[in-house]
């Protein structure tokens, strides 16, 4: 009898909050299996984690939750609407009905609401699971290269992962495959408008070759093929798709914005820097080290990406480390050996691309292949563009040559359209386009309002409009807050990014309380091209502070007698100064305190990066007039940046070489202890 009636029994109907969380779980159970361990690794065909299996589940899931939908507006929703539409005819309900009414409408919009909001939270959770197979799939490929080398199944995974790859970024791709002293080879090649790229795998790991070409005029750069070729021998499946993707985008933007040239234009910048490399050598009489200290860094194209890239910092401990020679290589072959690779890391770069604008930029055509012009290349203003001399801010008596786009009438010298339509004026419009030059920040640096200022000023954005609390937007800054007060502080910024490296939130020096606003710089839209020449002198000085104000947190310098205490504060109105004092009291070897000869317990110091050459110069508070208090920090306080007291001149020799050198505080204090002023 109770089979019968259960038979008998309709099917329990399954709602939409039921078909919403089947989805959810089939999302989250994917998710489990990718973060169990060796999920990656056992990525298909490699293990249990099959990719196509997932798929048809998740496509079975939103196909039952579409009919869910469809029949819940064809009930419910159709039913209500006749009821209102009778209500509007004069048809007329009960005052009971018609609250019903209301109630269920009401309640209806509010889960319709939720829905949305669910719909919206599954709809990123599948794109984020689609990105984590993606990344998951390329790293367990380069887990099983790097482990068993470029067999048979791992020769044969790669080509997939190429094809794969192009139909992501929408290239063709075609392959070969031929024989040849019984070693298969198989070329898989990528096709854009402009770009091909070759790429040839083998029985191992030797037999890659990567070859990047362009149907055009372009000249193949042998840099590029061994920049991507080195990302496959390090088995580094995403570091290598990620410059085929910026190889990609290159080629879209070209064939979007025809007739420029977007890569013709990155080679041009590459050619620039190059210029500019050379001039500044040239001036500062070959000495390739100073580069990093007066001129505008070290071009190395395509070392880290395709395109410019642009060394302008490296830690001071580091550049003194190296030899001459480490640096002459590092431009003469405009790439890193290996001894310098392995402190890339630790350096500071900019990485120049291209990204949308609100205002159209000018852009080179072929027949003008530098921006940069050599002094032994003449060109002459014309009704296309005209040439400008820049002063380098840096190293003094230095003039650069310039080509610039003479903009059409409609369009201001500042790059913005007076409106959408730009005539034909005395350039072809085809050359001013809405996209324009940025250079990225890696790392990315926390950075004071007056550097943030500085840089703008630099760029020459216009911040009239702004409040003088809100200037420091201009999607310089990822965090920028509207108004100063709501920033973070400097001293905050760096000590935490200081405890993400170091793993560590201690103090090796007494701070003061935090004074200095700051962001975090990311990326610097260029206007110009010579822009360059004004920016990283900035991003210089404030990189230089930053390692001085760093060294509170993480340096541990080796001494024997360890000071017991060191005290430092930073300026609101100079952030690029720190007041110090140094206690002389120290520990001998059985723990007892030893006071130096001379009487003197504290020694105050300020130190300040200069300007204009980056340099850390420093003061002892003796020259400055001030006499050993118990507010000795005070008292150096009270010294305004502006004095002539604060001049270079007046600097302590001796004291300023060791801190120029190592950038370090604690280093300070240990010399100071062995050398007492």
């Amino acid at each position: 009898m109770s089979t019968e009636v259960s038979q008998g029994l309709p099917r329990p109907q399954r709602t939409i909050s039921d078909e919403f969380r089947e989805l959810q779980h089939i999302v989250n159970l994917f998710q489990h299996q990718l973060d169990a361990p060796h999920g990656t690794v056992g990525l298909h065909p490699f293990g249990p984690v099959n990719v196509a299996g997932a798929k048809m589940a998740f496509t079975q899931a939103c196909r039952r939750l579409r009919e869910a939908l469809t029949s819940y507006r064809g009930t419910a929703l159709e039913s209500w609407g006749r009821l209102i539409s009778k209500q509007s005819e004069g048809g007329g309900l009960p005052d009971s009905s018609l609250a019903v009414l209301t109630h269920k409408v009401t309640a209806a919009g509010q889960e319709l609401n939720e829905m949305r909001r669910v719909v919206d939270t599954l709809h990123e959770d599948a794109s984020k699971c689609g990105n984590i197979l993606t990344e998951a799939a390329a790293d367990a490929i380069s887990k099983a290269l790097a482990i068993g080398g470029l067999g048979g199944q791992q020769a044969q995974l790669l080509v997939e992962r190429l094809k794969s790859m192009a139909k992501r970024l929408g290239l063709a791709h075609y392959t070969d495959t031929q024989t040849h002293m019984e070693e298969t080879v198989t070329t898989v090649t990528l096709a854009g408008s402009i770009i091909v790229i070759d790429v040839d795998i083998g029985n191992s790991i030797a037999s890659l070759k990567v070859k990047v070409s362009y149907v055009s005029d372009m000249d193949h750069d042998e840099r590029i093929d061994a920049l991507m070729l080195d990302r496959l021998h390090a088995a580094d499946i995403r570091g290598f798709e990620a410059l085929v993707e910026e190889m990609a985008e290159l080629d879209r933007l070209t064939k979007e914005q025809s007739p420029v040239s977007f890569i013709h234009n990155t080679f041009a910048i590459v050619a620039t820097l190059a210029e500019v490399q050379a001039r500044e050598l040239s001036a500062l009489g070959g000495d390739s080290k100073q580069l990093l200290r007066h001129g505008s860094g070290i071009a190395l194209p395509h070392a880290r990406h395709v395109g410019p890239s642009l060394l302008y910092f490296m830690p001071s401990a580091i550049r003194h480390g190296l030899m001459a020679a480490d640096f002459a290589d590092m431009v003469r072959l405009h790439s890193l050996s290996e001894r310098t690779r392995a402190v890339a890391p630790l350096c500071h770069w900019l990485s120049f691309s291209w990204e949308p604008s609100d205002s159209r930029h000018g852009f080179l055509s072929a027949q003008s292949p530098k921006y940069c012009l050599p002094t032994d290349y003449m060109a002459e203003d014309s009704e296309s563009h005209h040439v400008v001399r820049v002063h380098h801010p840096g190293i003094s008596g230095l003039d650069m040559q310039f080509l610039e786009l003479t903009a059409p009438e409609s369009v201001p010298k500042t790059g913005k359209p007076v409106d959408d339509s730009i005539t034909q004026a005395s350039v072809d419009s085809g050359a001013w386009i809405p996209y324009c030059m940025v250079a990225r920040l890696e790392p990315t640096m926390p950075a004071s309002a007056l550097t943030v200022r500085a840089i703008m000023a630099a760029i020459q954005v216009d911040t009239s409009a702004l409040g003088p609390d809100q200037s420091a937007g201009v999607g310089l800054a990822h965090d920028s807050p509207r108004l100063l007060e709501n920033a973070p502080t400097l001293e905050g910024l760096v000590r935490g990014e200081c405890a993400k490296t170091a793993n560590t939130s201690g103090e090796k020096v007494e701070m003061g309380p935090p004074q200095i606003r700051a962001w975090t710089i990311c990326r610097i839209p260029l206007y110009r091209p010579q822009n360059v020449l004004a920016v990283v002198p900035i991003l210089r000085r404030q990189a230089i502070f930053n390692s001085l104000l760093a060294s509170c947190y993480t340096d541990a310098v080796d001494s024997e007698l360890p000071l017991t205490g060191v005290s430092a504060r930073t300026h609101a109105n100079d952030p690029f100064r720190i007041d110090l004092v140094f206690n002389n009291k120290q520990l001998d070897k059985d723990g007892d305190i030893r006071i130096e000869s001379g009487g003197v317990v504290d020694q105050g110091v300020v130190l300040r990066v200069i300007e204009t050459t980056g340099e850390v110069a420093a003061w002892i508070h003796q020259s400055l007039g001030i006499a050993s208090t118990e507010e000795l920090l005070a008292a150096l306080g009270s010294i305004a940046t502006t004095a002539t007291t604060l001049c270079k001149s007046m600097a302590h020799p001796k004291l300023s070489k060791v801190a120029d050198i190592s950038h370090s505080i604690p280093a300070i204090a240990v010399w100071l202890a062995s050398h007492p002023l």
